[in-house]
């Protein structure tokens, strides 16, 4: 989604001060369709459909919403109709599921939205998953009752792999969360064996933390379970996620260098369409 920022800055001279006005004029753009799909092994797809709302409007619900759009799942072999459906589970509470066509690794998944007029196309495949070799929870000094999810990862041979990692608290959160830069591919750990840790994402949906717990915010507790879902994902998707993250934090930053999100849905939609090929694993409290 691009937004063109037209800035007006003061200059500052040397023993000179003075004052200027600023004016930022945001340029609305151009209406889009919007689509976050994903489908992961032995699930079938769930489709976000959205449009794009000008960083100088205020969001209205009922005008980004899109819910008479026609939206289909084929494998090459049976074509499956999605519903709109009420999900409480997902980012977006209106969600278009599937039913007939359930993901498995190492198939090919196309999608088709008709929407507002236009047709979006796109194509994924679900990587085999790659598991981790373990996970545990380690305290971040100088705390030590919070702390950082843990892993070991035994990277396959090979460039192109990339991964996405998500977690939930077993009794806190109501849906699996990715963390900020939660997305990699195999750049430089092709072949390696190695650890890593995420910190505690937060889901923008929920209220704020309350006052007493902000200290927590970004961590772990000794006493968490934690229930980890780390998937193999392909290049485009890796990308869409990468550079979108990019995007958020330089979101309403007039002087930061924009950031271009990579889409893999054709026809002139934002989005992605995504394969997921997921592994789980649990982190239980120390005995």
């Amino acid at each position: 989604m691009k937004k063109l920022i037209l800035c007006s800055i003061a200059s500052l001279m040397f023993l000179i001060s003075c004052t200027e006005d600023i004016n930022l004029n945001v340029v609305g753009a151009e209406k889009k369709i919007v689509i976050e799909g994903s489908i992961e092994n032995g699930h079938p797809a769930n489709v976000i459909v959205t449009r794009n709302s000008p960083l100088s409007q205020t969001i209205d619900v009922n005008t980004i919403l899109v819910t008479d759009a026609k939206v289909y799942v084929s494998n090459g072999v049976i074509t499956d109709t999605l519903v709109l459906s009420i999900d409480s589970f997902a980012s977006f509470p209106l969600v278009y599921k599937g039913s007939l066509v359930i993901g498995a690794p190492q198939q090919t998944y196309y999608l088709t939205v008709i929407a507002d007029g236009k047709t979006f196309t796109s194509i994924t495949t679900i990587p085999a998953p790659v598991e981790l070799d373990s996970v545990w929870w380690q305290a971040q000094p100088p705390r030590d009752s919070l702390g950082y999810a843990w892993a070991h990862l035994s990277e396959p041979a090979g460039y192109g792999n990339a991964y996405k990692w998500f977690a939930k608290r077993a009794t806190a959160d109501r849906r699996f969360i990715s963390p900020y830069a939660s997305s990699f591919d195999d750049k430089f750990i092709d072949g390696k064996s190695f650890d890593f840790a995420y910190n505690r994402g937060t889901d923008p949906n929920d209220q704020a933390t309350a006052p007493p717990e902000k200290e927590e915010d970004g961590f772990f507790k000794i006493t968490d379970t934690v229930y980890i879902k780390f998937c193999t994902i392909d290049y485009y998707t890796a990308k869409f996620y990468t550079t979108y993250e990019a995007a958020l934090q330089t979101n309403g930053n007039p002087f930061s260098s924009p950031v271009s999100i990579i889409s893999n849905i054709n026809g002139g939609g934002l989005g992605v369409w995504g394969g997921f090929g997921c592994s789980y694993d649990t982190i239980l409290p120390p005995q």
